[in-house]
């Protein structure tokens, strides 16, 4: 190049400050995820959700979609719970000294979305909150919106009773009604919040009544059940067996249990099977006007 030519030269980028930089927050990303997880799927969502990270496998965007909005839901139900429940009347429902400690208080927390829009339905309908002073449940009276003489969702109970509170038989009914706010609670942590109920019902389209489990380990007695027979109703053995031969026949007819079918790939021709006359044939063939 001759001498005093100007030689072009790429512009080369500014340096970015070091308060301007974002460092990339990969830990802090995985804790989050873990929380939401945790929070809609119990210790269950949360193995699931720290294996798959760990393999480096990435969640759809239609999981994250449902996780980051139950995680939503379940933290505007929680603050409904806590804003709808300090207004309600405290009154013994239970005998000096039971509940408390601990456990009632992870109880709460635990069951707080699902007590929250128990509340928010029954502030709609109208219902009379109180609260039990021992054992941390919430009641409200209705006219629906339960089954049988009430039903619990998380630490509130749906019921039309209108009886004396400080009685006996109330006390007794709270008691039973605590012990299934303990089944929520121990299913959302396990499993998220929506554990409880659906081993509950599938216990009780086989088990109704006296039979369920979950009724038999909250007391019968104190939930106002008559002791029932030894054996269940026929009607529940038949749908255990039908249940069973279901899945049994779907595991023994599934593509996976299935042996494949052999695959044959073309393959070169057996020197036994090759004609040696063919390219002898070949060999001495000439085109047609040549000598």
């Amino acid at each position: 190049m001759a001498a005093g030519t100007a030689t072009l030269e790429r512009p080369t980028s500014l340096p970015v400050p070091a308060d301007r930089r974002v460092p990339p927050r990969p830990v802090e990303r995985r804790a989050v995820w873990w929380a939401a997880c945790l929070i809609c799927g119990g210790l269950a969502g949360l193995l699931l959700a720290v294996v798959g990270t760990l393999r480096g496998a990435r969640p759809s965007r239609r999981r994250v979609l449902i996780v980051v909005w139950g995680t939503v839901v379940q933290a505007v139900l929680a603050c409904a719970f806590a804003v709808l429940g300090s207004g309600g009347q405290i009154r013994p429902c239970a005998a000096p000294g039971e509940g408390g400690g601990v456990w009632q208080t992870a109880r709460t927390v635990l069951n707080a979305p699902v007590s929250g829009a128990a509340l928010l339905y029954a502030a709609g309908e109208g219902g009379e909150i109180y609260h039990c002073a021992a054992n941390g449940t919430t009641a409200v009276i209705l006219d629906d919106g339960f089954a049988r003489a009430g039903t619990m969702y998380g630490t509130v109970f749906l019921t039309d009773q209108r009886a004396e509170t400080q009685s006996p038989r109330m006390r007794k009914l709270s008691e039973h009604e605590a012990r299934h706010s303990d089944q929520w609670a121990l299913g959302s942590l396990l499993a998220g919040p929506a554990a409880f109920p659906a081993l509950y019902a599938a216990d009780e389209v086989f088990f109704p009544g006296a039979y369920n489990h979950f009724e038999q380990a909250a007391g019968l007695e104190d939930g106002g059940y008559d002791p029932p027979p030894d054996s269940p109703p026929a009607a529940g053995r038949l749908a255990v067996l039908s249940v069973g031969v279901l899945v049994g026949y779907t595991l023994a007819a599934s593509p996976g249990r299935r042996r494949p079918a052999p695959v044959v790939r073309p393959g070169p021709v057996p020197a036994a099977l090759h004609d040696p006359g063919a390219d002898r044939g070949r060999e001495t063939a000439k085109p047609a006007g040549r000598r």
